[in-house]
């Protein structure tokens, strides 16, 4: 079965069929987590804290980790927003923690890890208007917190960084980043990177995610969506970016294409890829992760100088 056609399939689907394979797929995932890698997740409590609460918006009540060092400067602190992955489907997991305690020891950012609705539950653009409405709220809670809303760094994982990237095209948020940073995004979920190809299961869940966050196949093609689509003279004026790929993941040309979008758009971008790497890396803990981690955090302190 090609991508065409596993979709068509879907259309089929109820919503508590969708939801059940969301469900199975969640769990699964969870099950996949290596004891290894579970007992890094409390290695930094000695010198970082997480401390998790609800924000209310203008959407509604966000879920947000906010993570810092515990060793604080009386300054204002700059602040990193992550926003994590996961196809719009799989939820913020302790990995997405771990990930910010370590920027927080290399950085010294106040962090504060972004948690957003799923789909199938919540389909486009539910995530893409909840993170609009906690970024409008960023300047209360660095403040409550002890950070500079006027150096604020975006940093998204996989579709965290598709969220990213959409909700600054919209600018329908005040916040204003130093930059973004964006890593392994998929950034064309209109076209067939499969190039009509059979899919394996890997790639079946893959369209299952992007059949849960658009039902509508139509919407693919928007350019809160489909951000590689969207035309130069569209791009104008987004912050700097920083694209991160993996030299195995099959949305690198995706990601390529839209880095080659926001340079002709005057965008200052910065493009890397891990060559021995495969997708989500950096936060999964395989592959380059270590160097791929230092690079996040060197763009970073760029950013802030």
């Amino acid at each position: 079965m090609n991508r065409k056609e596993f979709i068509e399939s879907c259309r089929d689907l109820s919503e508590a069929e969708l939801l059940e394979i969301a469900v199975r797929a969640r769990t699964m995932a969870e099950k996949r987590v290596p004891e290894e890698m579970k007992n890094l997740f409390r290695s930094l409590d000695d010198v970082t804290e997480v401390e998790e609460i609800r924000v209310e918006t203008a959407w509604g009540k966000s879920h947000v980790f906010v993570v810092q060092t515990k060793e604080q400067s009386a300054e204002k602190r700059p602040v990193l927003v992550n926003v994590h992955g996961g196809g719009w489907t799989m939820p913020h997991t302790e990995r997405d923690t771990y990930f910010c305690r370590r920027l927080a020891v290399r950085t010294g950012c106040l962090i504060f890890d972004a948690d957003y609705v799923l789909a199938p539950e919540y389909p486009y653009p539910a995530a893409l208007e909840e993170l609009e409405a906690l970024f409008d709220r960023l300047p209360e809670l660095c403040k409550q917190y002890g950070g500079d809303p006027e150096r604020v760094i975006l940093c998204g994982q996989s579709a965290g960084g598709n969220l990213i990237g959409g909700v600054m095209w919209r600018k329908k948020t005040a916040l204003k980043p130093l930059a973004q940073i964006l890593c392994y995004l998929p950034a064309d979920n209109y076209n067939d990177h499969f190039k009509g190809e059979e899919l394996d299961e890997r790639g079946k869940s893959t369209e299952y995610y992007g059949f849960f966050y658009n039902r509508v196949f139509e919407e693919r093609a928007n350019y809160d969506v489909s951000l590689a689509l969207t035309p130069a003279e569209e791009l104008r004026g987004l912050p700097p970016t920083d694209i991160v790929t993996a030299g195995k993941d099959n949305l690198i040309e995706e990601a390529e294409r839209y880095t080659k979008q926001l340079q002709n758009a005057g965008v200052p971008t910065t493009y890397r890829c891990f060559i021995n790497s495969r997708h989500g890396f950096v936060v999964n803990l395989y592959d380059e992760w270590q160097e791929g981690e230092r690079y996040v955090a060197e763009r970073v302190l760029a950013h802030l100088k």
